[in-house]
């Protein structure tokens, strides 16, 4: 029986783990305690993604059998986890906590847990079961998400810092696809203002 072909998770997790750790080194300082969304500092937005990170391990280290509902791709784990009650509140609950208990060295740490993360996912098959709150996911299906993470915040962290706003065309090539599938979520026209390079009066997010 053959074997499935390589994902191309994989590499696009690579590439944006890279980008994200550039974006880290030209961060500048005094700009930590800046704010960088409605909600979150920089540094509480880059404690963030870097945690966002670090939990590949702690999933995988819990070994637990898997319970819930069977999440099938990236779009169904947003979906799924973002239809839970207050959980953009336990999301910026994490973050602060993360952001205060986080070393110094904030590239430093971020470049270690990167290393660490790398290494686990190219330890891991693609099939290997991945429980979250949410539900159960194979692996390959949840890097898809970490990619997203790692993409969307390294955007987030350009924009506040007045950095040039920049992404792997493999990582998007990976993003891209699950955030259309929930594009239901959006405003439609919003959507189709976004999708056309026109200025929409409402926020189009589909993870809102």
């Amino acid at each position: 029986m053959p074997s499935d072909p390589p994902s191309a998770v994989r590499p696009a997790l690579e590439e944006a783990v890279a980008q994200f750790l550039t974006t880290a080194r030209a961060i500048d300082p005094s700009t930590w305690d800046h704010p960088a969304t409605d909600r979150w500092t920089v540094r509480q937005l880059f404690a963030h993604t870097v945690r966002g990170m670090a939990i590949v391990s702690d999933y995988l280290d819990a070994d637990a059998e898997p319970t819930g509902p069977e999440l099938t791709d990236a779009a169904d784990y947003f979906r799924t986890a973002l239809s839970m009650d207050r959980v953009h509140e336990g999301i910026a609950t994490r973050a602060t906590d993360a952001a205060d208990s986080a070393p110094d060295d904030l590239v430093a740490w971020a470049g270690d847990v990167a290393s660490a993360m790398l290494t686990r996912a190219a330890a891991t098959d693609d099939a290997r079961v991945v429980v979250h709150f949410a539900g159960w996911i194979r692996f390959d299906d949840y890097l898809v998400t970490r990619v997203a993470e790692l993409v969307l915040h390294t955007f987030d962290l350009q924009l506040a810092c007045c950095l040039a706003v920049e992404a792997p065309q493999d990582a998007l090539a990976v993003v891209n696809p699950f955030l259309l599938a929930l594009a239901d979520r959006a405003d439609p026209a919003a959507l189709a203002l976004a999708l056309t390079g026109r200025v929409a009066p409402v926020v189009c997010n589909v993870l809102g």
